[in-house]
């Protein structure tokens, strides 16, 4: 005979959700995708548009300086799971953040889509440093999960900032302003200034330039609190569109009923695939404030000392813009000569070296045959912050970029399904390699950049306590 207690333990069982137990099928996760319904998918637009919600119900945040982050990580966490129509499906990524995160919240379920996109804290158990990371444009913080880690394992309180209009759906950028994500910017890295002694700042892209501009144009710049900033991370720093043609964005998107660059599946849970038009204005504008020829930079930053990753074949922005912007930052610096600011250029060295600045520590990357990088056709704006092994943008993740052949269907089901294909950047020249080619996820060098990032904290560490 059975004892009462297990009798009732056994009962029990029964009425426990099999998801705590099991995991769903594999058709129902974030990592699979049905390229076969991708043309479905793309005219449909199943995930281009957030759910529903009642404006009444609908959480707010007013960013005001005193709100503890805390409860900012609250109301972007219940944003998502409002409006994003994916946020609680199961995503199997058991990533160090995810464990890190499922620890300290102590979290005993099964790892789902918002866990992964909404913004996060990693927390240390002193307030002695942090670093600040801000997505780009389109993105969410799991662009940052990578790296996250790497830094937690440094020492550092980690915190990440979602942009508003970012990981719900593609249409909520049809309406956001350039003066939601300054108002975003400016309340994280004050509320991070005020929680911590020392305190780095990381943007990839567009989060980048918002750091910048913040720097630039905030009031409280040359204030005391600043000096408590030690260095910038700058990974593909937005500052001037690729495309000569993007400006023309601002007024297309003035016209009633033309709301899309264009459009696609969007089945990357992490990042939109679809893109409007005001996305891309309101980026340019920003950009037209932090890259400009004789910018007064106030007094308190010029001793901040610089990392910055770019690529030569960066088909998304400017790289001779970029390295304009990086010179103009370090000859604009007081501390000129201490060698702290850094540059990996990810392509030819000697044209780095024309643009850069002599006494810039410059770092180009040598590949050999045998590594990783040689199956790379060029470095892509969307691959310097993930890692090989990253289970989703990796070397074995099943996801690929092919929103460059969204207007040929063919090519772009044999970019999404064949075995022939090649991986890098989107040049023109890349693409007329006769296979399809899609856009690069990950860093091949992501080690040696890591390796960088210590020597560079080393450095900023000293400069900082002469």
């Amino acid at each position: 005979m059975l004892s009462r207690t297990v009798l009732l333990l056994i009962t029990a069982m029964l009425f426990v959700p099999m998801s705590l137990y099991a995991e769903p099928a594999a058709e129902n996760n974030c990592l699979t995708v049905d390229n076969s319904e991708i043309v479905k998918s793309i005219e449909g637009g199943k995930y281009r548009f957030s759910n529903k919600v009642d404006e009444q119900e609908l959480v707010t945040f007013d960013y005001a300086e005193n709100q503890p982050f805390e409860q900012y990580l609250a109301y972007a966490r219940q944003l998502i799971e409002q409006k994003n129509p994916r946020a609680q499906q199961y995503c199997p990524i058991d990533n160090d953040v995810f464990r890190l995160l499922s620890k300290q919240n102590s979290w005993k379920r099964l790892a789902q889509v918002s866990d992964f996109i909404a913004p996060f804290e990693l927390k240390q158990i002193n307030n002695d440093k942090a670093i600040l990371l801000i997505h780009g444009l389109t993105d969410s913080p799991y662009v940052f999960h990578d790296l996250a880690a790497f830094y937690y394992q440094q020492g550092f309180t980690v915190r990440t900032l979602l942009l508003p209009g970012h990981a719900t759906a593609p249409a909520d950028l049809i309406d956001v302003e350039l003066s939601q994500w300054r108002q975003a910017t400016d309340y994280a890295i004050t509320r991070t200034l005020g929680d911590f002694d020392n305190v780095y700042l990381g943007g990839f892209s567009t989060g980048g330039a918002l750091i910048l501009d913040y720097l630039i144009t905030n009031e409280d710049a040359n204030k005391e609190p600043n000096d408590k900033i030690k260095g910038l991370f700058l990974w593909s720093p937005a500052s001037k569109a690729k495309s000569d043609i993007a400006w023309l964005a601002q007024y297309v998107d003035l016209i009633p009923f033309l709301d899309w660059v264009g459009k696609d599946a969007d089945s990357d849970f992490a990042k939109y695939e679809s893109f409007p038009f005001n996305a891309g204005a309101q980026v340019h504008d920003l950009m037209n404030d932090v890259y400009a020829d004789n910018v007064d930079l106030p007094i308190k930053i010029k001793n901040i000392p610089m990392f910055v990753v770019v690529s030569e074949h960066d088909q998304t922005i400017s790289t001779d813009a970029t390295l304009g912007l990086i010179s103009q930052w370090h000859n604009s610096s007081q501390q000129m000569n201490s060698g702290s600011d850094t540059v990996i250029y990810y392509g030819n060295a000697d044209k780095s070296k024309q643009q850069l600045p002599k006494n810039l520590n410059l770092i180009v990357p040598i590949c050999n045959e045998a590594e990783l990088c040689a199956k790379v056709y060029d470095v892509a704006h969307t691959s310097v912050t993930n890692a090989p092994t990253n289970r989703h943008y990796g070397v074995d993740g099943q996801y690929r970029n092919c929103s460059h052949y969204v207007s040929d269907m063919v090519i772009y089901q044999q970019c999404k399904m064949s075995e022939q294909v090649i991986v890098g950047e989107k040049t023109a020249q890349n693409l007329q390699l006769g296979k399809p080619l899609y856009r690069l996820t990950y860093n091949p060098y992501y080690q040696q950049m890591l390796n960088e990032i210590k020597t560079f904290l080393k450095k900023s560490d000293a400069a900082q306590s002469e």
